[in-house]
């Protein structure tokens, strides 16, 4: 803007020392001339006016726009002091911020490990607190566990003491003896089949027991109606017993009966010589002959069939038609037991081996399983799916279905007879020619190493049980006919209502101890 107004100034400058010099030269020149000169410098000099008065005008918009440029100079450097001023707060804000961000962030690590600190601590406490919660629970465990067995220990004696006084004529003592038994063995203890304390409570009392067959008892079934208990016996006798009466259904000593079948509103007894009666409730007797031979065994294998299985030949009998026929003959071996299963007979002989008959087709092939000593007796539990299966030696072999023996039990001296299974009670029973009867509970039998029998002795050998409820039945070689009640529950209760009174607090002390608090018990 200031080049513009000098330029301005310098033109007029000049223009004025032209017409100066025109003047003069038209002076000299002429007057036409000097005229028309002086007019066209009249004119220019006008236009250098109006420049003039242009620049001038430009001048003071110039001067005006440098007192607003410097008006705005003056006020960018105010606002550029309080920029920088607002610089330097907000610079020493943020260092003030940053610091307090940092006291902040030293503040909560310092607050985080405190927490940390603290949460370790509580878990460390929380583990004390649980190992010396454990250590109580196994003080008391431990406590509980020596009571327990002490207690135990207190029952077996108990038991042994009951025994002892029955043994010497002391039968109200006994019984108060074998009920404080069952007390702390029920209480402290899961196995109630404990020998002393079971069989302090297995008393004569807990026996019915009948001696009216005049030889032995081959076998004994429970009746069709699920009530009473039939015996034969090698003397041609045929029993019913009931309630603790005794019927007799059919005698003829001309026959020696070994197995019976209860089937049709009928049963059919087995003949050793040969023979099969089939014998109405009423005594009315048929009689049917079978193949030559001295028969032992005889089964319900299918609708309208029977077994009969002799020394060395298995013949079967139509009972629609009443007739006979060998179906499997083995002259080189004997037969010494059989089984029925859900699906097949089984046939022990003498030398080990085993043979079977399959119910659907009849069929008879040889069959090999894990038992190689001589079967003597077989159960079949189709619930379980195993077969309980008596030896020559004495021991039983669990077998199951699919052929693979799971245990053996071991407990009987001789030859075990006969083998029952009492399902409600969870019980086996095995009876032997040591002239012993063995009580298996089942529920240790599942469990290797766990294995416990309670063993009576009988008179004669116990030839063939049955069970009845929890009732077992027993024939014996003696002709005596017994039921065993095998229920602890039950024969507890019924010593208890035996007994007038518990035992006194001196009786008490006398057998249980001072130490244990005197106990009630009726």
């Amino acid at each position: 803007m200031k080049r513009q107004l000098l330029v301005i100034l310098t033109v007029t400058a000049a223009l004025a020392v032209l017409l100066t010099l025109a003047f003069i030269v038209g002076r000299a020149s002429g007057t036409a001339r000097e005229k028309e000169r002086i007019g066209q410098m009249s004119r220019e000099l006008q236009e250098l006016k109006q420049r003039q008065e242009e620049a001038s005008v430009a001048k003071r918009v110039a001067e005006q726009m440098e007192e607003i440029a410097h008006d705005q100079r003056m006020l960018s450097d105010a606002q550029r002091d309080s920029a920088e001023k607002q610089r330097h707060l907000a610079e020493d804000y943020a260092r003030e911020a940053e610091r307090e961000s940092r006291l902040a962030h030293e503040a909560e690590t310092k607050a985080n490990e405190a927490r940390n600190e603290a949460v370790i601590a509580s878990q460390q406490a929380t583990r004390e607190r649980h190992k010396a919660e454990e250590k109580e629970q196994e003080a008391i465990r431990a406590k509980n566990s020596a009571d327990t067995l002490s207690y135990r220990n207190l029952a077996r004696s108990l038991g042994s003491a009951s025994i002892l006084a029955r043994s010497g004529g002391n039968t109200v003592l006994a019984r108060q003896l074998a009920y404080t038994a069952w007390h702390f063995q029920k209480k402290y203890d899961e196995d109630v089949y404990q020998a002393e304390v079971f069989k302090a409570l297995m008393s004569d009392d807990a026996q019915e027991q009948m001696t009216p067959h005049h030889s032995a008892i081959y076998d004994v079934d429970v009746s069709t109606d699920g009530k009473a208990v039939m015996a034969c016996s090698g003397y041609g006798e045929i029993m019913r017993w009931e309630g603790g009466r005794l019927r007799t259904l059919f005698w003829n000593k001309r026959y020696d009966f070994r197995s019976m079948v209860q089937a049709r509103d009928y049963i059919w007894a087995l003949d050793f010589n040969g023979s099969i009666c089939k014998i109405g409730y009423n005594g009315m007797l048929e009689e049917y002959t079978l193949p030559a031979g001295e028969y032992f065994f005889l089964q319900w294998m299918t609708d309208g069939k029977l077994l009969a299985s002799a020394r060395h030949h298995v013949a079967s009998f139509d009972v629609n038609t009443h007739k006979s026929h060998i179906m499997v003959e083995k002259r080189d071996r004997m037969l010494r037991s059989t089984a029925l299963t859900s699906d097949e007979a089984l046939f022990f002989y003498d030398d080990g081996s085993v043979g079977s008959i399959t119910l659907a087709t009849e069929q008879f092939r040889m069959k090999k399983t894990p038992i190689t000593e001589v079967v003597t007796t077989a159960y079949f539990d189709a619930e379980g799916e195993t077969m309980y299966v008596g030896l020559q030696t004495g021991g039983i072999a669990v077998v199951k279905k699919d052929g693979k023996l799971q245990q053996m039990l071991v407990g009987h001296t001789a030859a075990v007879t006969e083998i029952t299974l009492l399902k409600k009670e969870h019980l086996l029973v095995s009876a032997g020619r040591d002239k012993e009867v063995h009580i298996w509970d089942l529920d240790r039998v599942a469990k290797p190493g766990r294995v416990l029998s309670t063993s009576y002795s009988v008179e004669g050998w116990p030839l063939c049980t049955a069970a009845i409820g929890s009732q077992l039945a027993c024939g014996m070689s003696t002709g005596k006919l017994s039921l065993w009640e095998l229920s602890p529950e039950r024969l507890a209760q019924a010593t208890y209502e035996r007994i007038d009174k518990g035992l006194t607090p001196e009786e008490w002390n006398n057998f249980v101890g001072t130490q244990v608090p005197y106990v009630k018990l009726k």
